[in-house]
């Protein structure tokens, strides 16, 4: 669906990357899977997929699985070519959907949402559970330049001038020349903010993520005196700037590079003519110290939702019954943690 407005992470090779790694399938045998609907009015629905094996200790008589959206924001995807209502064929395509992954053993689908590509919640409700879990930050690359640095934090603004003023430079590497570097900060900071360890990437993955998605995504390098001080993978798809993965190294973080980096792609991506730059939120959708940090760059907000789809009622049940009794605890509803028997 090239014709939608989509992102890097609806791509089949970003997908099938996903599939391999430990943060989209911690079984490290996760298969890419899409369903894809359409109708004679031209109405189209995309959701792409990474089906996993149910854990070891489910006992069961067949193979079982439950599905996932790939790492990031690959939201569902609708199309509505005219101006007929889009959502009764939602509904259909949904429960289509239900069909089908019931078939093939599937029991649940955990889907995240995308904060800048709209998708109609009422058919998601219907057919599901949509959970808010908060707000992400948005760039509003439409507003005049001068607006975007008004709307910047004055604190982050002073130290943005200072880090200029300190020699601070940045380029963009469409080529990744800088990647063992980005490699050693992305490290370096995953240690410092104690992040768990599904967030410590192979050095291998970053390789088959740059051959997987290309020229999508490329590297910001910030220089400070000639030594690496941060950087960070950026996104462009449909006038859609996504902050990947980024990293201070050590010797530079308590000077805050990385807010000169986020101003200076900030208007890098304006100038190419894209739309809007997602931040994303703080971890968890929690506004934490995160959450505050990127807040400084802009007024706007986009929500971010989860969806549970239940495929298999009966099927889901049993699964947490049998989790309750070697547990000894109670299953959690579907708006809590989802699906209930991969709970620790």
């Amino acid at each position: 669906m090239t014709d939608s407005p989509h992102d890097f992470y609806h791509l089949p090779n970003y997908v099938a990357l996903s599939a391999r790694d430990r943060l989209s399938a911690p079984s490290a045998d996760g298969q890419p899977l899409a369903f894809h609907a359409e109708d004679d009015a031209g109405h189209r629905f995309l959701l792409t997929l990474i089906i996993r094996p149910l854990p070891d200790s489910i006992e069961s008589s067949r193979p079982l699985f439950d599905a996932v959206t790939p790492y990031g924001y690959a939201s569902p995807l609708v199309i509505n070519q005219d101006d007929s209502p889009v959502e009764p064929f939602l509904d259909q395509a949904l429960e289509a959907m239900r069909l089908g992954l019931r078939e093939r053993g599937i029991v649940t689908v955990f889907a995240r949402s995308h904060p800048t590509i709209p998708f109609p919640h009422a058919p998601l409700q219907k057919a599901g559970y949509l959970v808010h879990h908060g707000q992400t930050i948005c760039m509003d690359l439409t507003l005049p330049t001068e607006e975007l640095w008004h709307q910047t934090r004055a604190g982050h603004r002073s130290e943005i001038n200072r880090s200029r003023k300190k020699g601070l430079t940045g380029e963009m590497q469409p080529d990744w020349k800088e990647m063992e570097e980005f490699y050693r900060a992305y490290t370096e900071t995953m240690k410092r903010v104690g992040a768990g360890e599904h967030y410590y990437f192979p050095r291998a993955y970053f390789d088959e993520l740059k051959q997987a998605v290309g020229d999508v995504l490329q590297l910001y390098v910030c220089y400070i005196e000639g030594k690496v001080a941060c950087a960070a993978l950026f996104s462009e798809v449909c006038g859609i700037v996504q902050y990947h993965l980024s990293g201070t190294t050590e010797e530079f973080h308590r000077q805050y590079p990385n807010k000169a980096m986020l101003d200076s792609v900030r208007t890098w991506a304006k100038e190419r003519g894209n739309t809007v730059m997602h931040l994303g939120g703080g971890y968890g959708g929690s506004e934490d110290s995160l959450f505050q940090f990127k807040a400084g760059f802009s007024h706007v907000r986009a929500p971010f939702y989860t969806w549970r789809m239940i495929a298999d009622q009966e099927l889901y049940t049993q699964l947490c019954q049998q989790w309750e009794a070697k547990t000894g605890k109670t299953a959690s509803t579907p708006e809590a943690f989802f699906p209930a028997y991969r709970a620790p």
